[in-house]
C-alpha cells in the first residue's frame, strides 16, 4: 500500500515537472496558469517552505526545516503544481510527500512563533580542545555543520565576541548554526551586506585584506562566516580562526566579484580551507549568484562601492560567465587569501598595487593572531608525525607538492 502511494506521488511529481517544461503548449498552459495561484487550502506549513525557497535558502536548509518540523504535509495535486511553479525543488517536494503519516496531522498555528532571542551566557564556556583533524563528511554543509571550537589558550572566545559586538547589533539563534550576530547596520539599511559597505580592499602580506571602517570590523570580517537568513538578512556566525577576509572571488568580463564564505567552509589550522571534505582550491561553495557583488575593474579601489555595483539584472549573467579565483594558501602558519593576486589585479585595474600592512585596531586580536600562528605551526608538525596513509597527512603532503595554479578555474558547480 505504501509503495502504491509513493508511486502515485512520483507520478504527480513527474506531471508537475512536465507542466513546467511544456507550459507553452496549449493543453498544459491552463494548468500552469492555475499553478501560479496558491490553492485555497494552502497550509501554513507549506507557506513556510515556500518562504524559505523564495528567500533563496540552500536546499539543505529547506530539507532540514521539513525534516525537523514534525508536520505531515498531505500534499494535494494542486499543492504540488503550485510549489513546483514557484521554484520548490524536486528534492524538497519528495521530502514533503514522504512526510505523510498514517496519524492525523497535528493542528498548525496560523503563524509560526518568532524564533527565540539568543541569551548571552553568564559564564564563559571552557576551551574544548583542538579542532578535529578528520575532514568533514561529504553530506550537505548545513546538515553536517559542527560549531567551531576555541583552541586551548586562545584569548578569543564567544564571550569576548558577545561583549565587543553587543553595542553594534543583537544576537539571535539560528536553527542550523546556533548563536549568530545581526548588525544594527543591516536593520537600518536593508541593502547592507558584508564585505561591501563601509570598507575597501587592501593588498597585504596576507593577501586581500578587508579594511573596514565599522567599529565591529576587526571581528566579523576576519573571524567567522556570514549567512543570509530569510528572517534576519545577513547574520554573522562566530568562528575562532583569523583571516584577512573570509571570501570567495570570481572574475567576470570587466568585473571583479566576491561573496562571504558560508559556515560550511572550515579552516584546519596550518593546513588550509576545507569544504565538503576536501581542500577548497577553486570550488564555488554552493553559493547562489545573488550572494555575490560585482564591481567594475575601474572602480575596484573605491571606498564606496554602491554607486558602481553591477545592475541586479546582470548579476546572474556575470556569475555564469565568471571563473573562480580563490587562491587560498598557508604561509608560515598564516592563512593567505590571494584571490586575484597582486599582478593580475594591477593589470586589470591599471593601478599600481603596493603591499600594505595588516591593520588591526583590537590589541587582543593582534595577540591572538600571533597565538594562532604558533598553534598552526605546531599543528602542522603534529600532522607530519602521523602514520603513512593518514588522510590529513596525505592532504598536507599533496598540497606541498602541488604547483601553484597562478590563476583559477571554473568552480565545481
Amino acid at each position: 500500500m505504501k509503495t502504491n502511494h509513493l508511486r502515485e506521488f512520483r507520478r504527480l511529481l513527474a506531471l508537475s515537472t512536465a507542466c513546467l517544461w511544456l507550459g507553452g503548449l496549449g493543453g498544459l498552459s491552463d494548468g500552469i496558469a492555475q499553478a501560479q495561484t496558491a490553492p485555497a487550502n494552502f497550509s501554513p506549513g507549506l507557506q513556510e517552505v515556500l518562504k524559505l525557497t523564495q528567500a533563496h535558502m540552500p536546499e539543505e536548509v529547506v530539507l532540514a526545516y521539513v525534516k525537523n518540523s514534525g508536520q505531515s504535509y498531505n500534499l494535494t495535486a494542486d499543492d504540488i503544481l503550485y510549489l513546483s511553479s514557484q521554484g520548490v525543488s524536486q528534492g524538497v517536494l519528495t521530502a514533503l510527500l514522504q512526510s505523510k503519516s498514517a496519524l492525523p496531522a497535528a493542528p498548525v498555528a496560523t503563524s509560526p512563533p518568532p524564533p527565540p532571542a539568543y541569551t548571552l551566557p553568564t559564564t564563559p564556556a571552557p576551551p574544548v580542545g583542538l579542532p578535529s583533524p578528520t575532514p568533514a563528511p561529504t553530506s550537505s554543509p548545513a546538515l553536517a555543520y559542527q560549531p567551531p571550537t576555541v583552541p586551548p589558550g586562545s584569548m578569543i572566545s564567544l564571550t569576548y565576541f558577545e561583549t565587543q559586538l553587543a553595542p553594534y547589533g543583537n544576537w539571535v539563534d539560528l536553527p542550523v548554526y546556533g548563536p549568530a550576530w545581526r548588525p544594527n547596520d543591516a536593520v537600518s539599511n536593508p541593502l547592507w551586506r558584508p564585505y561591501f559597505d563601509r570598507g575597501s580592499w587592501q593588498y597585504t602580506e596576507a593577501g586581500w585584506f578587508w579594511n573596514s571602517e565599522a567599529p565591529y570590523g576587526d571581528i566579523v570580517f576576519h573571524y567567522g562566516r556570514w549567512v543570509r537568513d530569510y528572517r534576519y538578512g545577513w547574520v554573522w556566525v562566530p568562528g575562532y580562526d583569523w583571516a584577512p577576509a573570509w571570501v570567495t572571488w570570481r572574475q567576470a568580463d570587466g568585473y571583479a566579484g566576491w561573496a562571504p564564505l558560508p559556515p560550511g567552509a572550515y579552516y584546519e589550522a596550518g593546513v588550509g580551507l576545507f569544504y565538503r571534505g576536501g581542500l577548497a582550491v577553486d570550488v564555488d561553495f554552493g553559493l547562489e549568484p545573488d550572494a555575490f557583488v560585482f564591481v567594475g575593474y575601474d572602480h575596484f579601489w573605491e571606498h564606496d562601492y554602491r554607486p558602481f555595483l553591477a545592475p541586479r539584472d546582470r548579476v546572474g549573467l556575470l556569475f555564469r560567465s565568471s571563473i573562480v579565483l580563490n587562491g587560498y594558501r598557508v604561509a608560515d602558519g598564516r592563512f593567505v587569501v590571494e584571490g586575484f593576486g597582486r599582478d593580475r589585479i594591477a593589470a586589470l585595474t591599471h593601478h599600481e598595487v603596493r603591499i600594505g600592512s595588516v591593520a588591526i585596531h583590537d590589541a587582543r586580536i593582534n595577540q591572538a593572531r600571533e597565538f594562532d600562528r604558533s598553534h598552526a605551526l605546531q599543528h602542522v608538525q603534529e600532522i607530519r608525525l602521523r602514520p603513512e596513509g593518514d588522510p590529513m597527512r596525505s592532504s598536507l603532503e599533496g598540497r606541498d607538492r602541488a604547483p601553484s595554479r597562478g590563476g583559477g578555474g571554473r568552480g565545481d558547480r
